[in-house]
């Protein structure tokens, strides 16, 4: 199947998030890096003190009915019925910070590398909202980074999770790695010289920081390699265009209209 850049995958396991919506078990080479501390507790908890009084009474009771039903339900099947109910209601409440640490009680229970990217997608959509606190920024960012560990450990080869991973770090850098994400980036260039995605991601960097030869010679990469991805396609004709290279321009974005038309039929 093709990859997609980084936000279609984010949407993609949106999607499934939605619909989709304790004993920890972990591979045990990544168990020291799971450990949930009294921090990230505290910071859960806080967390969920806080949005409940924000709770419309129909979602308020519904929340209050399944936490009640889970309390003490030891069957993981039930269990995990109930987790999927409350990260699917916190989500639809605005709260993405909530569903996450729900998604990752059910990732530690079924422990696949699916459960593990829904949990660490759903962190990383909370990094993205709007007027997020520094409290509730730390504690996405931590438990997006612990969930694409574990999607990693149990799926090394897998580069979509490393690249999420970097990504991570560049939009939220480690205060004493602040280089951490863009040299993760570049090892996975060297690392995956054939995967589109690398060069799309280091082209959307690049962007960003108004460097748009780069960006381009990024870009016609992930071209050469799989050629009439729109979400290629398309932003090449626009950094064309700021290039002023007018021509290329025009046919990139006559091409990218009918990729995006044949894609919606």
């Amino acid at each position: 199947m093709r990859k997609t850049q980084w936000i279609t995958a984010g949407i993609a396991l949106l999607l499934v998030l939605v619909t989709y919506w304790g004993c920890p078990v972990r591979p045990p080479e990544m168990e020291a890096g799971f450990q949930r501390g009294p921090v990230q507790a505290t910071g859960i908890e806080s967390l969920i003190r806080e949005a409940h009084a924000d709770l419309s009474p129909a979602a308020a009771a519904t929340i209050s009915t399944l936490e009640a039903r889970l309390e003490g339900q030891d069957d993981d099947s039930l269990r995990v019925d109930l987790l999927q109910q409350l990260a699917g209601e916190w989500y639809r409440a605005g709260q993405p910070a909530i569903s996450g640490a729900y998604a990752a009680r059910i990732a530690e229970i079924q422990n696949t590398e699916d459960a593990w990217a829904i949990t660490a997608t759903t962190f990383s959509l909370c990094l993205k909202q709007e007027g997020i606190d520094d409290k509730a920024r730390q504690f996405c960012s931590a438990e997006a980074e612990a969930a694409y560990q574990a999607a990693i450990s149990l799926n090394p080869d897998n580069a979509e999770h490393r690249i999420n991973l970097a990504l991570t770090y560049t939009d939220n850098p480690p205060p004493d790695n602040p280089m951490k994400g863009i040299l993760m980036l570049r090892e996975l260039e060297e690392r995956y010289p054939d995967n589109p995605q690398v060069y799309i991601t280091l082209a959307q960097l690049a962007i960003r920081t108004n460097q748009l030869g780069r960006a381009a010679e990024r870009l016609e990469k992930a071209n050469a390699l799989q050629p009439g991805n729109p979400d290629v396609v398309c932003p090449l004709a626009k950094v064309y265009e700021n290039l002023g290279r007018n021509e290329e321009s025009g046919l990139l974005a006559q091409e990218c209209g009918r990729l995006l038309q044949n894609a919606s039929k």
